[in-house]
């Protein structure tokens, strides 16, 4: 009897162990997107928004929520760079923002493994690369614009607490 327990036990908190890790797979990040932060002297705008991200690592996709305020002329792109703070970098994730869009508005969607851009002369060969990029901290989210082609407001990610 007191084997059964004892491998009962043991088969509950693998199970336990496992339903952990599948829901550490995903992860949540936020940005807070302001002129200020664009590179290399900022933007000085009215706009200002933010980003949150999950990332669901075993599913190989993103999905996307921007919230963006006050923004004076339409925006033209938006997605996540791959790049440290203080630098530009390339494009990784392209989101698909409501082209020419102003003021107050709000865009959302998912981005599949397969839409990642991989960048081989950044060290993004992979869609591990680029979760590892994000989950390192080394990217960030970028709204441009009409009057701001390079940016208009930016934000770097950081996990969710």
């Amino acid at each position: 009897m007191r084997r059964l327990v004892m491998t009962l036990a043991l088969t509950v908190g693998t199970l336990a162990g496992g339903a952990a890790s599948a829901q550490a797979q995903v992860y949540t990040l936020t940005a807070s997107l302001t002129g200020s932060e664009e590179t290399p002297n900022g933007v000085n705008t009215g706009a200002f928004g933010t980003a949150t991200i999950t990332l669901d690592v075993s599913a190989r996709s993103l999905t996307y929520r921007v919230d963006v305020f006050n923004l004076p002329s339409g925006v033209t792109a938006s997605h996540i760079h791959v790049g440290g703070v203080g630098t530009t970098g390339p494009v990784i994730v392209n989101f698909a923002p409501p082209i020419s869009a102003s003021n107050d508005f709000a865009y959302s969607g998912t981005v599949p493994e397969a839409q990642w851009v991989m960048r081989n002369d950044q060290g993004i060969r992979s869609g591990d690369d680029v979760i590892q990029a994000i989950l390192g901290g080394n990217t960030y989210v970028n709204v441009h614009s009409t009057a701001n082609a390079p940016g208009e407001i930016r934000g770097r990610l950081t996990l969710k607490q």
